[in-house]
């Protein structure tokens, strides 16, 4: 059993990251269970020089640790998506071993013209499955001789459902709401769906705590841990911080950056203290470190905060 936090390195965390990153250390170590951290550094043009460094540095500062990671290693080394390349690749071979896989050769703007078609689909726009037909890709093929393939993984008629531990029921019907989606890119890079399952099942991970944002992706994903013969882990999607306009904190936004609440000269216990609190794990804002928080936590508990404020 395992927990993990995986930040991507495409630039510093902002408070909403800051604030997940605080809820996944919560539930490892309320649950008494190892923590992973994994950088998630897979689409490497994303990805800013220095970024992976900070974020370890920013998550130590506040006071967070982990039981594995790529500072300290463990069982499960690497944990840097950009180095697990042959670890996708073989659970792509088992994919494309099974015919579970085809590639793809539409562009953009053939979906897009067959999504916004009077008779597309009410769920639209979802990829229609052309390049499913040997024939249709061979067609579009020569259209675009230039064009390399993706990857897409061949949706079967199935309803996933789950039960997620702060949301509830979730039901999701892969052929009508998601369609034959990516997972390996025509630039050569596997896709994040594969790429997360890949990483949680060979981890053993068991407890995903992620913002919400993320709720629409996980009946893919469920899809592929079954199909690659790994356990489906539980899900905690957590509610998103948002700004004074409701908006998603993003990491452009610098007005939500660690570096500005430190160059106000705010300690780490005060910036815990409010990530805290705007989940009501506290009653008032004040400074608390996170090894003074978890002292009046129970699991239960932060789960019961947590579906009060989705």
């Amino acid at each position: 059993m395992s927990g993990r936090y995986a930040p991507s390195p495409s630039g510093p965390l902002h408070l909403g990251n800051l604030r997940t990153a605080l809820l996944a250390w919560l539930q490892a170590r309320l649950a008494e269970q190892p923590l992973i951290l994994r950088v998630e550094d897979l689409d490497l043009p994303r990805v800013k020089p220095g970024s992976s460094e900070q974020i370890l540095k920013d998550l130590r500062w506040l006071g967070f640790n982990w039981d594995e990671g790529p500072d300290i290693g463990g069982p499960a080394a690497p944990y840097e998506q950009s180095a697990r390349h042959p670890q996708y690749q073989q659970a792509f071979q088992q994919l494309l071993d099974n015919d579970l896989v085809y590639p793809c050769y539409c562009s953009r703007k053939d979906i897009q013209q067959v999504a916004s078609a009077p008779h597309a689909h009410e769920y639209s726009p979802i990829y229609p499955g052309t390049c499913r037909d040997p024939a249709k890709r061979a067609a579009i093929r020569q259209r675009h001789p230039e064009k390399t393939a993706a990857w897409r993984y061949r949706i079967p008629t199935h309803t996933i459902e789950f039960k997620d531990r702060i949301i509830g029921h979730i039901s999701q019907s892969l052929d009508r709401e998601v369609g034959d989606f990516v997972i390996k890119r025509a630039d050569g890079l596997f896709a994040y769906q594969l790429a997360v399952v890949v990483d949680d099942g060979m981890m053993g991970v068991t407890d995903v705590v992620r913002g919400a944002d993320l709720l629409d992706s996980t009946a893919q994903q469920i899809q592929l841990f079954e199909t690659l013969g790994y356990p489906v882990p539980s899900f905690w999607h957590v509610p998103l911080m948002l700004d004074n306009t409701g908006t998603k904190l993003s990491k452009r936004d610098g007005a939500a950056s660690l570096d500005l609440w430190k160059q106000q000269g705010k300690s780490a216990e005060m910036l815990i203290g409010h990530l805290a609190f705007t989940v009501g794990l506290i009653d008032e804002e004040r400074a608390i470190s996170t090894l003074e928080l978890i002292q009046g936590l129970t699991l239960d508990l932060l789960r019961d905060k947590l579906i009060n404020r989705r």
